[in-house]
């Protein structure tokens, strides 16, 4: 209002100006003989109103410096460099720089160094002397750390002995001429953006802007920002389409807990996607050819460092491809992206590896191994009840402790059985076994000993599994993760962040036993190992009708290091296949196969076979910048308990609104 106020005095005094200027210059002309004119003021009149004007725009302007507090608001001249991009070669330029003020080292009132950041880096302004820069020297003195400044200056090459290497650009300063503050810090910061000891994770997601104003996020961002527009760019060239799809989705049984939206149609609402999967089909059935998005995507689930209740995936589907032509379309995809960001040419141009479920999962104990080390699990018997054993042996040089290998070998209520190989069990450590009587056939421990390349003080770790396996990981695969971390934390083990290991794990089961139950339940009601949709191995279609679980699905998961980063699969172009798989595999009610009309609709309209894949792109961008968590790589996430605390979502809504949208909200028990 203040501002109002001076531009009303301001208007006043000119009116009262040019009003005294006619007095003194005489009558007007009429310009229009109808209208007389009109009296002017007197003299006196006119120096009471000026009076008047003149204090009221005194008061209002002071109001206005009060309420701006010493800030320029305004013009201020243009940015003329980024802070980060300064070099030895800008020495004697005059400059103008924006940024945010660092701590002030003050050594004497005429002689004070600030370091300006802005989200190129950083540059050390210098203030020497008091000649010409009273101004200044004040204004830095008062200066808070955060605030937002524009200064004007002098780039000066440093002295060889005060180049300071740990900067980009330690090897000169800026001397200030003049500064301008555009902004202060008004409140006390929870937190600087700019300390080594960071804040703790909630406090930090609270305050998100000041977080992002770290030098690692801002990377972070920006390399996620290229790598996106990497992957636009490679799949344009590749002559793929990109089509936005709804958000506001419908319920329909894929698996993951969705979350829904309700509308003010009573009984009616939306489901907010998990994947565009559906409507990608579609689109295929609509003669697209290839598709992709970069596409938001949501689960209602339990939360971890690398799980969000939104988040982002590459998506894209393809007709006529087979599986192999989609695997090499994403390792292109994959390789523009990191030599684009990490300068790196994965594999030399050679195709990445690839492994079948069953073997990955009897080596590595996982759907997804991370193959940087070796630790493998080895097969030492078969057992009766169509049972293995297995172990992992660790070799003496290790040197974990007993204490330390009996806590790894615990697994809930579950104690895997240890043996350490010495001279006096090195022939009969196997017959000692508890598993030794379901062994099949004789066990030759010698054999053993060989083919588990054991020595003396070698430790060996066993478990007992069944012979068919289903889920993505196994007890051993376990124990190797966690002997891995253990080495790792003794400096035993190095697993370099410049290591990328890409593999392909294809052929898993295409449907899944219900989690904790066995097969030969005959209550039990499959599920699909991925998604519904995915198409069964050729040779395997004999066996849907009556052995379903020993079906392979032509679906593949692009793992690197352990974390997978996508999956895909050929899907079911057939709508009477698409509704026997429905109806006689996985049981669905009318009501559930029932939600998916729209797409054997599709199907019947005469859709080409086709498939496609999603990358995780959160996760993605966390192995590309290092973090072990992907809310390092967004831009707002949510908390471990999916919680936005920048805003406070989710938050209540009121009376009036939950009675429009017909909702009733029962009290927590």
């Amino acid at each position: 209002m203040q501002a109002i106020h001076v531009r009303h005095a301001s208007n006043a005094l000119r009116r009262l100006a040019s009003a005294a200027g006619r007095s003194h210059a005489g009558p007007r002309p009429h310009l229009c003989p109808s209208r007389p004119l009109r009296r002017q003021p007197s003299p006196t009149a006119i120096r009471s109103l000026a009076t008047t004007a003149a204090i009221t725009t005194t008061n209002a302007e002071d109001s206005l410096r009060e309420l701006l507090d010493g800030v320029t608001f305004g013009e201020y001249p243009s940015r003329t460099h980024k802070c980060g991009e300064l070099t030895k070669a800008n020495a004697g330029q005059s400059v103008v720089l924006t940024g945010w003020a660092q701590n002030i080292r003050k050594f004497s009132d005429t002689f004070m160094f600030l370091p300006l950041r802005d989200h190129s880096g950083t540059v050390q302004l210098v203030l020497k002397g008091s000649h010409g820069n009273e101004g200044a020297r004040r204004t830095l003195q008062d200066l808070s750390a955060e605030s937002v400044v524009c200064i004007e200056g002098r780039v000066v090459a440093r002295d060889q002995a005060t180049v300071n290497p740990r900067m980009a650009t330690g090897d000169i300063e800026v001397e200030i001429s003049n500064i301008q503050v555009l902004n202060k810090t008004h409140k006390s910061l929870p937190f600087q953006p700019s300390s080594q000891a960071l804040a703790n994770e909630e406090v930090r997601l609270k305050h998100r802007c000041l977080d992002l104003r770290r030098d690692a996020l801002q990377k972070n961002l920006r390399n996620r920002s290229l790598a996106a527009w990497t992957i636009r760019d490679y799949l344009i060239n590749n002559d793929f389409v990109e089509v936005e799809t709804p958000l506001l989705f419908k319920s329909t049984p894929e698996g993951a807990r969705e979350f829904v939206v309700p509308t003010r149609n009573s009984g009616a609402f939306y489901a907010l996607p998990q994947s565009p999967q559906q409507y990608k089909q579609l689109l295929m059935a609509s003669g697209i050819d290839r598709y992709f998005q970069i596409a938001k995507c949501f689960r209602d689930e339990d939360l971890r460092a690398d799980r969000q209740p939104e988040f982002t995936q590459i998506d894209l589907e393809v007709s006529f491809g087979s599986a192999g032509d989609i695997q090499n379309l994403v390792e292109g995809l994959v390789r523009s992206v990191w030599k684009k960001l990490k300068g790196v040419e994965l594999f030399d141009g050679q195709p990445f590896p690839r492994i079948n479920y069953q073997v990955a999962m009897s080596r590595y104990g996982s759907d997804k191994p991370d193959t940087r080390f070796g630790l493998e699990i080895r097969h030492v018997a078969s057992l009766t009840g169509e049972h293995v054993l297995e172990a992992i042996v660790l070799k003496s040089d290790y040197g974990l402790s007993n204490s330390e290998l009996k806590k790894l070998a615990k697994l809930g209520a579950k104690t895997l059985p240890l043996v350490k190989i010495s001279d006096k069990n090195a022939g009969s450590w196997l017959s000692k076994l508890p598993f030794t009587s379901e062994i099949q056939g004789q066990a030759d421990v010698e054999s053993v000993n060989r083919n588990l390349d054991l020595q003396i003080g070698d430790t060996v770790i066993l478990n007992s599994r069944p012979a068919f396996l289903s889920g993505g990981q196994t007890l051993m695969g376990k124990v190797r993760l966690d002997l891995a971390a253990a080495l790792q934390s003794k400096g035993m083990m190095e697993l370099p962040s410049s290591q990328y290991n890409f593999l392909w794990v294809e052929g898993f089961p295409l449907f899944s036993p219900p989690e904790n139950a066995s097969l030969d339940t005959a209550s039990n009601r499959l599920a699909a190992t991925h998604h519904p949709f995915t198409a069964p191995v050729a040779e395997d279609l004999h066996l849907l009708h009556q052995q379903p679980e020993k079906v392979r699905g032509q679906h593949y998961d692009l793992v690197l290091n352990g974390v997978e980063i996508g999956g895909g699969s050929i899907r079911i172009h057939s709508p009477k296949l698409q509704t026997f798989v429905f109806e006689q595999v996985l049981k669905m009610t009318p009501l559930e196969s029932s939600r998916f009309s729209h797409l054997i609709d599709a199907l019947s309209f005469g859709c080409p076979p086709h498939g496609g894949l999603a990358l995780g792109f959160d996760r993605m961008m966390a192995i590309l910048c290092e973090t072990p968590s992907i809310r390092d790589v967004i831009a707002f996430p949510k908390s471990a308990s999916g919680r936005d605390l920048v805003v406070g979502s989710p938050s209540a809504l009121t009376e009036q609104q939950l009675n429009e949208y017909k909702i009733k909200v029962q009290e927590a028990p």
